[in-house]
């Protein structure tokens, strides 16, 4: 029997629907343990990891694998989950935005950052899940835990503009996508549709492609990218393209070379 599989995550699934679709087109594995190794958020796609059987046992091995991403940061908008699957909290004005500047940032962006983990997120702060603390209101009671994100390479890709008819279809064609109803998806809608319809504003949206270690949110490095460039931003969109052992090698158009 295989010890694992690699898949492709889609927007709108949680990690557990994916694993669960992946038994269900395996047959042979009915009755077998299955668990996935390394979360990826509802608005995110790409590899996950799938162990089977008794290698469900060394999960934290698994866990513990360097992503690489390739991802795309809106600028000038600001969520409370630091994706498009959040309640937009404000739009300041779009500024301009140069390569040449975006590729210095990344440059300097380059190393290990302690950063608090997102409030929405499943990190538990005595028994409980910070989204849990966000989602009553109660973030003000506890202290947001740190972690080590280490921010192998970033490169910069590309930048384009899109208007804000435009980013609101989009943004609810993907909060459509969602499987799961444990989420706000009408609050979020609704909120969306408030702050972009009919609103022909431009506004700009950068790909990235970074390697980064175990345990680092994308939502988060995006928010740093925005901070850096002097605005607020978010994760437009998110794929983990290849999860392995990192090697600080530059390959062609890839960043590194031992993958799963």
């Amino acid at each position: 029997m295989q010890k694992y599989a690699v898949i492709e995550k889609a927007v709108g699934e949680t990690p557990l629907e994916a694993l669960e679709s992946f038994r269900q087109e395996q047959p042979e594995l009915k009755g077998v343990p299955l668990t996935y190794a390394g979360r990826l958020d509802p608005m995110a796609s790409g590899k996950l990891i799938i162990l089977c059987g008794e290698e469900c046992q060394d999960r934290s091995a698994y866990d513990a694998l360097d992503k690489e991403y390739e991802f795309e940061v809106l600028f000038g908008c600001a969520t409370d989950t630091g994706d498009v699957l959040g309640l937009p909290q404000a739009v300041p004005e779009t500024q301009r935005y140069s390569a040449k500047k975006l590729i210095s940032m990344c440059t300097a962006l380059r190393g290990v950052h302690t950063v608090p983990y997102p409030a929405f997120s499943s990190k538990t702060v005595s028994g409980i899940p910070l989204f849990e603390y966000a989602l009553k209101n109660t973030l003000h009671t506890i202290e947001i835990p740190t972690t080590e994100m280490n921010l192998y390479a970033i490169r910069y890709e590309s930048i384009r503009t899109i208007s804000g008819t435009v980013l609101l279809e989009r943004i609810l064609s993907k909060i459509v996508l969602l499987r799961s109803n444990e989420f706000r998806s009408d609050m979020i809608g609704k909120k969306w549709s408030e702050l972009l319809g009919n609103n022909d504003k431009q506004y700009a949206i950068a790909k990235f492609r970074a390697v980064v270690s175990s345990g680092s949110y994308i939502r988060t490095l995006a928010s740093m990218i925005a901070r850096e460039a002097g605005t607020d931003g978010i994760a437009y969109s998110i794929h983990r393209s290849k999860v392995g052992k990192y090697q600080p090698l530059f390959l062609g158009k890839g960043f590194w070379k031992k993958v799963l």
